[in-house]
């Protein structure tokens, strides 16, 4: 039988992952959970853990913000296209996508990610692709978070 995710439950995961709640997030993968990013120095991460110690150590150094700007669920899977804003506490040399930043530097992630779904609408694989990076700079990631927020799906902005 083909499960779905609910839309609204789906958000609910965005923002525990924005919240760094990382027992709610976690909460909506199965135990082997396969993470797929378009970094080559990072490749597969493999189950809960995995995951956990990769962004763990992000989130040492950057606040990331996901925004969802488009969001479909059907037949077992789940699109997702987002724009990711990491806004960076410390100098990190090689921070995501190899970039060299300093404290208030932000990079942005242009991407689309395919929820593989388990029984029980469990995430089991997570495929991302990247359209671009760029980092920004020293500009105010509030403001770009709400650039983003303005072209996404009215009923997906979760800063309402």
């Amino acid at each position: 039988m083909t499960q779905n995710l609910p839309t609204a439950e789906f958000l609910n995961y965005i923002r525990a992952f924005n919240a760094r709640d990382y027992a709610a997030q976690h909460a909506f993968y199965t135990d082997d959970v396969e993470l797929v990013l378009p970094d080559t120095t990072v490749g597969t991460l493999k189950g809960k853990g995995g995951i956990m110690a990769h962004y763990g150590a992000i989130h040492a150094n950057a606040d990331e913000t996901v925004v969802p700007l488009i969001v479909m669920s059907d037949r077992g899977r789940v699109f997702l296209q987002m724009e990711a804003y990491f806004y960076y506490k410390n100098e990190v040399e090689q921070a995501v996508h190899n970039y060299h930043v300093h404290p208030g530097d932000v990079i942005r992630i242009r991407c689309c990610a395919i929820y593989d779904l388990a029984e029980g609408g469990k995430m089991r694989r997570i495929t991302c692709y990247l359209f671009g990076e760029e980092l920004l700079g020293k500009v105010d990631v509030r403001d770009k978070i709400k650039e983003s927020e303005n072209r996404a799906d009215a009923d997906l902005r979760l800063s309402r």
